[in-house]
């Protein structure tokens, strides 16, 4: 049973990942924006966040025709809810569920 209150849309397209505060921690990561809503987005990392960090998300890829109205952002404050190893096609990486944040 779905327990989300809102609809998903599926994507995929480029995204960079940085720490808010990114003086303090290393560098930009890429991934993969998987799928988005108005809360929020999932997403394929090249690396691990721990639960609570909050991230900067920036597009690098198309909007493949989704709206802010459908949950694409193309710059975003997010706060990472979950992280998990997961296998893809060329090595590994981590599927992460990101809340939108309104700053």
């Amino acid at each position: 049973m779905e327990k989300r209150a809102t609809r998903r849309y599926r994507i995929s397209t480029s995204i960079v990942c940085s720490y808010l505060n990114s003086v303090d921690f290393g560098k930009p990561v890429n991934g993969r924006m998987r799928n988005c809503c108005v809360n929020g987005l999932c997403a394929e990392l090249g690396a691990h966040y721990k639960a609570g960090t909050v991230l900067v998300v920036r597009t690098t890829g198309s909007s493949c025709g989704y709206s802010d109205e459908e949950g694409f952002r193309s710059l975003a404050v997010a706060e990472v809810k979950w992280s998990r190893p997961r296998s893809i096609e060329g090595g590994a990486c981590y599927a992460t569920g990101l809340k939108y944040l309104m700053l």
